[in-house]
C-alpha cells in the first residue's frame, strides 16, 4: 500500500509541477502580447503623429497614396483608444506580476520532488501534507488570475504542449477548456 501512495505522490506531485509552469508560461506569454499591442500602438500613434505628419508631405502629393495618410491616421487614433480603454499597461503588470509566484512555486515542487527522489522511503504523511501545502499555494495564485481576451485555445494547447516536454506523461485533453488555470 505505501508504494501505491508514494507513486500517487509522485505523480500528484509532477502534474502539480506541470500546472504550474503552464500557468506561469500562460501569464507570461499574455503579458508579451498585451506588450506586443502596447507597442504596436505606440508607434502607431508616433509615426502618425503631427511631427511625423510632416514628414508624410511627400505621400500627401502624390495621388497614388493620397488615401494613406488619412486611413493611417484613423487606424492610429483607434488604436490609441482601444488601447487605453482595454488598460493595456494594467494588463501588462497584471500578467508579469502574476507569472512570479507561479515560478517560485514550482521551484518548491521540483525541491519536494528531488527530496522524494533522493529519499525513497520518505514519509508518505508528511510529504503528503507538503504536497496539500504546495497545491493550496497553487489555488491561491490561480485565483488571482482574471479572464484575458487573449487567451486563445491555440495559445492555452500549445503552452500545455511546451510544458509537458520533458515532464511526465500528462494529458493534454484535460487541460480545461474554458479557464486554462484552473486543475481538474
Amino acid at each position: 500500500m505505501d508504494t501505491d501512495s508514494r507513486d500517487t505522490l509522485w505523480k500528484e506531485a509532477h502534474e502539480l509541477r506541470f500546472y504550474t509552469g503552464y500557468a506561469e508560461h500562460i501569464e507570461h506569454s499574455l503579458s508579451l502580447r498585451w506588450s506586443w499591442l502596447d507597442s504596436i500602438s505606440k508607434i502607431a500613434v508616433a509615426a502618425t503623429s503631427t511631427g511625423s505628419a510632416l514628414a508624410c508631405l511627400a505621400l500627401w502629393r502624390d495621388p497614388h497614396f493620397a488615401f494613406l495618410w488619412p486611413m493611417l491616421t484613423t487606424i492610429s487614433a483607434l488604436l490609441a483608444i482601444i488601447s487605453k480603454h482595454l488598460e493595456v499597461a494594467d494588463k501588462i503588470r497584471s500578467h508579469t506580476a502574476c507569472a512570479i509566484e507561479p515560478n517560485a512555486l514550482a521551484v518548491d515542487i521540483g525541491t519536494l520532488i528531488v527530496r522524494m527522489k533522493v529519499n525513497p522511503d520518505f514519509s508518505v504523511a508528511d510529504y503528503e501534507k507538503k504536497l496539500i501545502t504546495l497545491r493550496e499555494r497553487y489555488k491561491g495564485e490561480v485565483r488571482k488570475f482574471s479572464r484575458d481576451i487573449l487567451l486563445t485555445k491555440r495559445l492555452a494547447f500549445r503552452t500545455a504542449k511546451d510544458c509537458a516536454i520533458g515532464a511526465p506523461p500528462i494529458e493534454l485533453a484535460s487541460i480545461p477548456e474554458r479557464n486554462c488555470h484552473e486543475i481538474q
